[in-house]
């Protein structure tokens, strides 16, 4: 059963059933009384006694709330589900940071060695440009410079 029907059967007016309760007068009246207790009872007739017999019967009114029974559906534990979710993605979360943390000091050691490389190839770099219309670097032969 899907929610929405059970929520349909769960909220569903209760039903007016009449029986005939046959039997002594200690379990017709313990009968009566039990539906009675249960503030079901809508209306009883009066105790008839049937011809030739000890016992009586009575016919009573009263509301049916008894509701099906609920489908057995597979539950599945979510907690368990989500801790065996929950447990990998937060390892693997935790390497990624510590991975990452340990760049990060890495190029911070390493950074006085990378600006001084970067430095020296853009001084390389000055020097070997063109200067003008014929010198094409450093100390080239046609201008002497």
């Amino acid at each position: 059963m899907t929610r929405t029907q059970l929520a349909r059967v769960q909220t569903r007016r209760p039903a007016v059933v009449a029986r005939r309760i046959v039997g002594t007068p200690a379990e017709v009246a313990a009968t009566v009384a039990l539906v009675r207790d249960s503030n079901r009872l809508l209306s009883m007739s009066e105790p008839r006694l049937i011809p030739g017999d000890s016992r009586v019967t009575v016919t009573v009114r009263f509301l049916d709330t008894t509701r099906p029974a609920p489908v057995a559906a597979r539950r599945v534990n979510r907690g368990r589900v989500a801790v065996a979710i929950a447990v990998p993605t937060v390892g693997a979360l935790a390497a990624v940071g510590y991975l990452a943390a340990q760049l990060v000091q890495t190029i911070r050691a390493a950074f006085p060695a990378i600006a001084g490389v970067v430095l020296v190839l853009i001084v390389i770099a000055l020097l070997l440009r063109g200067s003008g219309r014929c010198c094409p670097g450093l100390h080239c032969p046609g201008c002497g410079h």
